[in-house]
């Protein structure tokens, strides 16, 4: 069986090609329209299937018989103009004739195919054009069917002018504004183009043609394969059951395939799946495999018979409160702002339906008014309304808005009670960052942490479309310093629906649920275990802090990709909490370093709790009328990195490497193995390991090198003992650019331990080589003191001096 690549389906114009080369301007109707170009070359099918350009094609195809010119077409094509959701297009495109193809236009519109197997005449290809044109138009009245792109058009064989073009589906280009040109099942499932090359060529058989593209959780596989075995059988089709099942979206393996070919239908039939019962049962396999029936309705989108007239208000009802969610096959109701599942639509409205809701669920789409969205999605930046929660994404297409604002009332200052509410508010964020002070940007400026942190809260409030990404860790060695009455009042302020706390555990746990929120609190963030699990742990919530789209997995959902702008702060009462780097740019650091007493005590926190320990009532209105309208600082910048902290420093050491706080002295005071500014590696770790009984591996002393400022150069043959240690240079890094690699080895690093009576040892030095290499040394010496300048301290002077001097030197 051959299967014809879709390139080759569409073999068309030779030597003439559309090329796309942008969006023109808006027009006056608010119109952003493609801008192409006509060039006269052969199409270029490589680059288009790859996104390098993005081509268009005319079905017209002119040959010379050496007497005249001839027009031949392989393929009709029609452009509708207009938007609607793949379930209910392709069902009506399906039901008008079973071999035509729908595809996705750049613009969200469709494109429809009909495909020969032989080249016809243009001229009758474009009758054939022109009666389904007619058919469209009476199918979708009221909506666009681009006349001009009912291809063939516009073409003259006798001048070689193939006429208008079409542009060609399966084109990934990364400007154009839907680049998932793919083609679609009669059910409206999206199909790869290899699937859409078996479903053409199978284009005859309605039901083959159906099961391509199936999926896991509709029920369906098994016994598609059974209906599909039938049609092959019954009708000697060059094709096999497992070919079929090849071109699911999800296949199904061994064992399950074969027991699903082999399996029966219904337990309940004891006769014999002969030809006649296919013949008898053919729509109903189809319904079976679609979801819908193909021939027993009469018009698209409407349900003829299937409900008396009485009930036409109680459905429109229904279809005006229910949503169906396609992604998690789950209903939402908008009477109570919940999701079920079908089961639980049943029992709740089937007794309005007099028994037929089962059908009214299986043919939903088809009703006019029915509302069907992708998936549910937390967007407070595109919210509408509760009572009409549906809205069009980046992309065009529909998703259930699940966002609801907090039910607390901004409270303007109007009264003195309200002011003062909103001052004490201040004072708390205040007294929390006075400490710290200041911290500095990604542009050297130095801003007032007061104002960042305000600026932070602000955000959720004024541009919750707007994710801030870099988080607020908030950190005190003692607790009840009023971190927690901070976010206590921001969570009733946005609403707990809108704003959370979560664990560290949770962070990381791949469900993300928190992600659907605006604000969240990770508390008591103390990451446990060694220091590389802590850095990978980091690295997961790294995404967290930064990106807007994210994989989840809810317990007993799918995996699904989620746009989230949640803003995070972060709350620890542990120096050692993250293995953040110095040059870390997701975190902003605050440390508090106050007593409860210092902060104001019970007497400064009555203003904000009530004897019960609840927040008084009026404070998150106040707050949250305070942070909808102050200005936010003109330098903060959402997008930007964190700021750099005093405290940054701090924890970069007490949650660094376990090794550096031991390393560090050493390294500074210049002791054995750093008396050198070149190391081997593996000497230097010997010494540490002998003398300081430092724990952990070499790799961990390697991290700790790099995190010193270390440079590795690698692997160097040591000449007289033809070792080949690893040299590290720890300072004067300049000093050796212009130095052959192996003198590092051999003229400027001494083992430890050797001297001219000990220089037979491990690496076989002769007093020369010794005397040799100390000139090496001294070398490097005379170039350190020279470079080091006016910065070495006079040793008369007293601490005290040496302070103020370096104060004024900044």
């Amino acid at each position: 069986m051959q299967i014809l690549k879709l390139e080759q389906r569409h073999e068309g114009a030779i030597g003439g090609r559309g090329k796309f080369k942008g969006y023109l301007p808006e027009n006056e109707k608010g119109e952003i329209k493609k801008d192409g170009t006509y060039e006269h070359q052969h199409m270029d099918w490589d680059k288009h299937l790859e996104g390098e350009e993005y081509f268009g094609l005319s079905p017209v195809k002119i040959v010379f018989d050496g007497t005249k010119r001839k027009g031949l077409c392989r393929w009709i094509a029609w452009d509708l103009d207009f938007e609607q959701e793949p379930e209910i297009f392709c069902r009506a495109i399906f039901r008008i004739a079973n071999d035509l193809f729908a595809y996705r236009s750049s613009s969200f519109r469709w494109h429809v195919y009909k495909y020969y197997d032989d080249f016809i005449s243009v001229e009758e290809a474009s009758k054939t054009a022109q009666q389904y044109e007619a058919i469209f138009k009476k199918t979708f009245k009221g909506l666009k069917v681009d006349s001009s792109h009912s291809l063939p058009k516009g073409y003259t064989v006798a001048e070689d002018k193939p006429g208008h073009w079409l542009f060609q589906p399966y084109c990934p280009h990364k400007d154009l504004k839907n680049n998932n040109l793919c083609g679609y099942s009669p059910s409206g499932k999206t199909l790869t183009k290899k699937q859409v090359e078996f479903a053409i060529h199978w284009r005859e058989e309605p039901i083959i043609r159906s099961s391509v593209g199936a999926e896991s959780g509709e029920g369906g596989r098994e016994k598609f394969l059974f209906i599909t075995k039938q049609v092959i059988q019954h009708k000697n089709l060059d094709l096999t059951p497992t070919e079929v099942n090849n071109h699911f979206s999800e296949p199904l393996y061994e064992p399950e395939l074969s027991k699903a070919i082999n399996s029966h239908e219904r337990k309940d039939y004891e006769g014999e799946y002969t030809k006649q019962y296919l013949e008898e049962h053919y729509e109903t396999y189809l319904k079976e495999i679609n979801g819908y029936w193909r021939k027993d309705l009469k018009g698209v989108g409407v349900l003829d018979g299937l409900i008396d007239p009485e009930q036409e208000e109680k459905i429109k009802e229904f279809l005006k409160n229910v949503i169906y969610i396609k992604h998690d096959d789950i209903w939402y109701d908008k009477t109570t702002g919940q999701e079920y599942n079908q089961k639980a639509i049943q029992v709740t409205y089937g007794h309005i339906f007099g028994g037929k809701i089962s059908d009214v669920i299986k043919n939903f789409v088809a009703f006019e008014g029915a509302q069907l969205v992708e998936k549910t999605v937390y967007r407070p930046d595109l919210f509408k309304s509760i009572e009409d929660p549906i809205v069009k994404d980046e992309n065009g297409l529909l998703q259930l808005n699940n966002y609801r604002p907090g039910e607390v009332i901004a409270t303007p200052p109007d009264t003195p009670k309200v002011k003062q509410h909103i001052e004490d508010f201040k004072d708390l964020i205040r007294r929390l960052t006075e400490k710290e002070g200041t911290g500095i940007d990604s542009k050297g400026n130095e801003i007032k942490l007061y104002d960042y942190v305000l600026d932070h809260l602000s955000m959720p409030f004024q541009q919750p479309g707007n994710k801030t990404r870099s988080a607020v860790l908030m950190h005190s060695e003692e607790k009840q310093l009023g971190k927690g009455t901070v976010f206590s009042i921001i969570q009733q302020a946005l609403g707990k629906d809108n704003c959370t706390v979560i664990s560290p555990t949770e962070a990381i746990d791949k469900a993300k649920g928190f992600l659907e929120h605006q604000l969240v609190l990770i508390d008591e963030i103390k990451l446990d275990g060694d220091y590389k699990k802590k850095i990978s742990t980091l690295n997961i919530m790294k995404p967290l802090m930064t990106n807007e789209f994210h994989r989840m997995r809810a317990l007993f959902r799918n995996w699904r990709d989620i746009y989230s702008t949640c803003s995070f702060m972060l709350f620890t009462n542990h120096s050692d909490a993250l293995a953040v780097e110095i040059n870390e740019v997701r975190y902003t650091m605050i440390d508090v370093d106050k007593t409860r007493e210092q902060m104001g005590g019970d007497e400064f926190f009555n203003n904000f709790w009530t004897p019960e320990g609840n927040i008084i009532e009026g404070v998150a209105g106040a707050i949250k009328w305070f942070l909808s309208n102050r200005e936010i600082s003109e330098k903060f910048n959402p997008k930007s990195i964190s700021l750099k902290t005093n405290f940054l420093e701090v924890m970069s050491k007490k949650g660094g490497h376990p090794l550096l706080e031991d390393l560090e002295p050493i390294f500074k005071e210049r002791a054995t193995p750093f008396h050198q500014s070149v190391i081997s590696i593996q000497d230097a770790f010997k010494f540490l390991k002998k003398e300081h009984n430092i724990p952990g591996r070499i790799n961990d002393f390697a991290d700790v090198l790099k995190k010193l400022g270390c440079e590795r150069v690698g692997e160097i043959r040591h000449t007289r003992t033809n070792k080949h240690p690893i040299y590290w240079i720890v300072r004067n890094n300049n000093f050796f650019c212009d130095k052959k690699i192996g003198s590092i080895a051999n003229r400027y690093w001494l083992p430890i331990g050797s001297a001219p009576d000990k220089a037979k040892g491990e690496w076989n030095l002769s007093d020369a080589d010794v005397i040799e290499i100390q000139d090496g040394l001294m070398e490097v010496e005379t170039y350190e003191n020279f470079h080091r300048g006016t910065l070495d301290e006079d040793p008369e002077q007293d601490l005290e001096t040496i302070r103020r001097n370096r104060r004024s030197s900044n």
